[in-house]
């Protein structure tokens, strides 16, 4: 069975699936990967007795049902990216981590804003993936998905990242669509003393974070502070520059009670536009600020016996205006028409979770929650009062063990919001361990995505300017009429929305081989999809409309775009995940994956389109003598075209390196690491032109 493994893990055999053109690459990656065997084959033979020393259990996870399991005993697929992945991989952005998750896509829009996907509907705002930090959700009430490039950590905060795949509502309600990623930071026991990093190198990155983490008696914190740049891609002016800080604290208040705070803020200057249109969409600067608390009061009364109530707070605010100039024929002249982009938008929640263990064979979980979203921009609303969203959970998970190498679990999510109304999500999951380290686990789950505040209540039109309307109006008709219609129309929904919903069945297998060092899960999937919103365009009279003097563009401004529930899906496919340790100090993983989508509406051909059949990724790592450390990581995404405009992208492939000495800086351990990404050389990211071209940079680490 090791040498079946071991071929459908490391050959090109695999690529009779689809994944042929990266053959000649994974042998690269083999024979590279085989010379740092060679030169740490003592290694091996001293450790040969020593397996438990660098292979452990499955790991464990929170984010599949709010209750601490293993892996292989959670009721959903969950990938785990660790420290030390992070590390291997290079990365120096969050979004890129994801590359690593069977079936997961990352792109680039305009540079600065990272697009990620999950089996199709890849888009710079992706709506189908509830992401949270310690819990707390980061998704955006008013354009979805997360903001990634503008989150208040790094990467060095992270203890590990937990990607539930696949619809997972019950556990955390609508928009844990697709998947949900939780981003778990590390906790202040676990680190002592300061580290500084700095990054630099091409294309203008320059990163410097100070970290700080100390405890004094019951109280234990951790401080990160830090700014980041860089220039973005060619093809867009997109440099930026941010700064951002954040704390996390506990405090210890008796031998069963402890208060947890967490404090983050994150601004800067982003550059936006485009070069070839200086008017239209004219090169100038936006600045975001966002400022988030988390405060947890937690009660532990024993083993599965706890208690905590969570208050969050988390507000953003966006500056962007494009100087413009409306120009009419005579006499109407010229005139100053500044657009503005800005908006701002808060979320306020409260929630409570309570742990038990009913009878020995059973332990479930339960809670509430309630959550305001409050949004304002006088472009986006055509006003200046708050948009309020509210919102209202009721949920649990329980899970039973009728027999030593049986888990039956299930859960749901009664939830109310202002939006949509009342819906209930439930998920049922069969876990069988066939013999030890083998387990097959069957699961049907349900979720909802609820609409954002784009989809449903935005009414982003362009009013004349005050004093042409006066102008107008006083001319008599035809002008007078000109003088009652809006300049031209964006977004506005005429209708009320519904849930998009998601059925989804799966089955997984995961197993364990110790004497290989290797871990194995298998899943398969088949997600049915309805009520898909898209968008159509409805008659809407506009100046523009009328003067225009192109009949294309007469025909366009007289229209305006809304959504609709207007598309269904079915996407079916399988993925594979390894992890392989072959000998101390190296590590090596493998993911792939084949989605097939096939959609149905005015829609389908973009949402099919939205997702590569085939994606593949390999990480390689290994500790060498003298504290040297080698990476490198290979992607390969089939061909595919982004939501929200992305061209119709050729499968790609690149190849990420990373080498690092350690070293003392006197007394100091220290580290220095070469990077360079797309060191096969440069791919497009979300148009033909948007090339993410290879870069490299130096990054230095000092303990103090």
């Amino acid at each position: 069975m090791w040498q079946l493994l071991r071929r459908s893990a490391c050959s090109s055999r695999f690529a009779s699936s689809g994944w042929q053109g990266g053959g000649k690459v994974h042998r690269r990656l083999l024979a590279a990967f085989g010379a740092m065997a060679a030169s740490c084959g003592a290694f091996a033979e001293g450790d040969a007795d020593g397996t438990d020393s660098y292979f452990g259990d499955f790991p464990v996870v929170l984010s599949a049902s709010r209750l601490v399991q293993t892996v292989d005993e959670a009721p959903a697929a969950v990938t785990v990216i660790d420290r030390e992945m992070i590390k291997a991989s290079g990365a120096r952005e969050l979004v890129d981590i994801f590359r690593l998750v069977p079936g997961m896509v990352v792109g680039q829009y305009k540079g600065h804003q990272p697009a990620l996907g999950y089996h199709g509907f890849t888009d710079p705002y992706f709506r189908q993936l509830q992401v949270l930090i310690d819990g707390v959700s980061v998704y955006s009430p008013v354009w979805g998905g997360a903001d990634w490039s503008q989150l208040p950590i790094v990467l060095e905060d992270i203890e590990r990242i937990e990607v539930v795949r696949g619809p997972n509502a019950a556990t955390f309600g609508a928009n844990s669509f697709l998947g949900v990623v939780n981003i778990i930071t590390r906790d202040p026991a676990v680190e002592h003393g300061g580290e500084a990093i700095v990054n630099f190198g091409e294309n203008g990155i320059r990163d410097e974070i100070v970290r700080y983490a100390a405890s004094a008696g019951d109280l234990r914190y951790r401080l990160t502070a830090g700014q980041r740049a860089d220039h973005g891609l060619d093809s867009h002016p997109d440099t930026r520059r941010s700064n951002l800080f954040n704390m996390r604290g506990h405090y210890r208040l008796s031998s069963s009670d402890e208060l947890r705070w967490q404090i983050g803020y994150v601004g800067g200057d982003q550059e936006q536009g485009v070069h070839a249109a200086p008017n239209h969409d004219g090169l100038r600067s936006s600045h975001y600020d966002a400022g988030s608390l988390q405060l947890r009061w937690t009660r532990t009364r024993g083993a599965d016996d706890e208690l905590w109530v969570q208050f969050s707070r988390a507000e953003r605010s966006h500056r962007e205006t494009l100087p413009f100039t409306l120009v009419f024929p005579a006499p109407f002249g010229s005139w100053n028409y500044p657009l503005d982009f800005s908006y701002e938008y808060a979320r306020t929640d409260i929630e409570l979770q309570n742990t038990v263990r009913l009878v020995d064979s059973v332990r479930g979980v339960w809670g509430s929650q309630l959550r305001q979203d409050q949004a304002r921009s006088k472009t986006y609303f055509a006003s200046e009062d708050w948009q309020m969203v509210e919102l209202y959970r009721l949920f649990g998970n329980l899970e039973w063990r009728p027999a030593d190498a049986w888990i039956v679990a299930g859960g749901a999510m009664l939830e109310k919001n202002s939006i949509t109304g009342t819906s209930v999500s439930p998920s049922l999951a069969l876990s069988f361990e066939a013999f030890p380290g083998h387990t097959i686990r069957a699961r049907t789950a349900q979720a909802r995505r609820t609409p954002t505040l784009y989809e449903e209540r935005f009414d982003w039109h362009f009013e004349l300017p005050p004093a042409l309307r006066a102008m107008l109006a006083g001319m008599g008709a035809p002008f007078s009429i000109y003088a009652t219609l809006p300049l031209a129309g964006s977004i506005r929904t005429l209708q009320e929305l519904e849930d998009e919903r998601i059925r989804s069945l799966e089955l997984s297998y995961l197993g364990q081989f110790p004497e290989q060092h290797l871990n194995l899960e298998l899943h398969a999937f088949e997600h049915h999809l309805t009520g898909l919103f898209d968008q159509y365009r409805y008659p809407y009279p506009t100046v523009l409309g009328f003067v225009s003097p192109d009949a294309d563009k007469r025909a366009q401004y007289s229209t305006i775009v809304g959504f609709d529930n207007l598309d269904r899906a079915l996407i079916k496919g399988q993925s594979m995940a390894l992890r392989w340790r072959p000998w101390a100090g190296g590590l090596a993983y493998f993911a792939a994956s084949s989605t097939n989508i096939r959609a149905e509406g005015p829609g389908a051909r973009v949402i099919e389109a939205s997702g590569p059949q085939h994606t593949v990724s390999v990480l390689l790592s290994q500790e060498l003598p003298g504290s040297w450390r080698v990476s490198t990581a290979y992607y390969r995404v089939g061909a595919m075209a982004m939501l929200s405009g992305g061209d119709a992208l050729p499968a790609t492939e690149r190849i990420d390196f990373g080498l690092a000495k350690g070293f003392r800086l006197g007394t100091r351990p220290a580290e220095l690491a070469l990077v360079v990404q797309n060191a096969n050389g440069g791919i497009p990211v979300f148009e033909l032109q948007d090339v993410d071209r290879r870069t490299a940079w130096l990054s230095m680490r000092i303990d103090y």
